[in-house]
């Protein structure tokens, strides 16, 4: 995500002791300095980050202080898919695991093994049934159905994962804050792996922001700031909104997808922007 969230293998946690500015300059770069934090780096996989096919934000998450998800887009989902037309006997073993139909042993061609079944013959797969209403495994299970095209590719998140998986990282943001070897840590800023990094900036009330981006997006600090302005701006600033609630906002949701596009551009924020 692999972990669609934390990504596999190589992590980058880093900490910091310095105090986090306020509002205009609510994230401010860092530096980590000399015994006031700490680092653990793998080996990336460069082949796969020269695969990667242009720089891009993929989403943002907004956390308030007590781990829970208030906010989240996704503004670009790689897909990684594979297509093939099979005959019967299917050889790859399909389960159903939380309502979606995975492949459970079998790898060949580009599909691996916690794929989901996407499309069959082009028509969309939603969960255990087809858009036309058909029952994934009571369909691939009837030879008069063969041959058969299927397209797989990485699950899709659903609304529940998605809030497991801020709460999870909330936890492991505490657990980076109560690793640091000095007081005052700000806990994780960054999580790298070979296909993405997560950005993640806490103001001084608890609230996280956090962007995940391709490794070579630049400008991501600048992006956090401008986040935090777009934030304090259309939510807090909203007579109808409340503190630690979700945001439905739609000047909220319009200005952070201008921001996401001059960051995927420009790389950076200059002053007024």
């Amino acid at each position: 995500m692999e972990n669609n969230f934390l990504g596999p293998a190589t992590i980058s946690a880093v900490t910091d002791t310095q105090a986090l500015p306020q509002c205009a300059s609510a994230a401010a770069s860092r530096t980590l300095q000399p015994g006031g934090g700490t680092e653990a780096r793998g080996v990336p996989n460069p082949s796969s980050a020269v695969a990667a096919a242009a720089m891009a934000i993929f989403s943002v998450y907004v956390v308030n202080k007590a781990g829970g998800l208030i906010y989240q887009l996704d503004s670009y989902t790689p897909r990684a898919e594979a297509e093939k037309t099979f005959s019967y006997p299917l050889d790859l073993l399909l389960k159903l695991h939380d309502e979606r139909v995975l492949v459970a042993f079998g790898q060949r061609d580009g599909i691996r093994v916690g794929h989901a079944v996407l499309a069959i013959n082009g028509v969309d797969v939603n969960g255990k049934y087809t858009a036309d209403g058909k029952e994934v495994l009571e369909y691939l299970g009837n030879p008069a159905n063969y041959p058969v095209s299927i397209r797989f590719g990485r699950p899709r998140l659903t609304s529940n994962e998605k809030l497991m998986l801020a709460s999870m990282f909330h936890s492991l943001f505490a657990i980076g804050s109560q690793l640091s070897p000095e007081q005052g840590s700000s806990g994780i800023e960054m999580l790298e792996t070979d296909t993405f990094k997560l950005h993640c900036f806490q103001t001084l009330t608890g609230i996280k922001f956090v962007v995940l981006a391709d490794p070579r997006q630049a400008g991501i600090d600048s992006l956090l700031r401008k986040i935090y302005e777009i934030y304090s701006d259309f939510a807090l600033k909203n007579p109808f909104y409340s503190l630690e609630m979700p945001i439905r906002c739609e000047l909220f949701d319009q200005n952070l997808k201008l921001a996401l596009e001059v960051a995927e551009k420009a790389g950076t924020f200059g002053p007024g922007s």
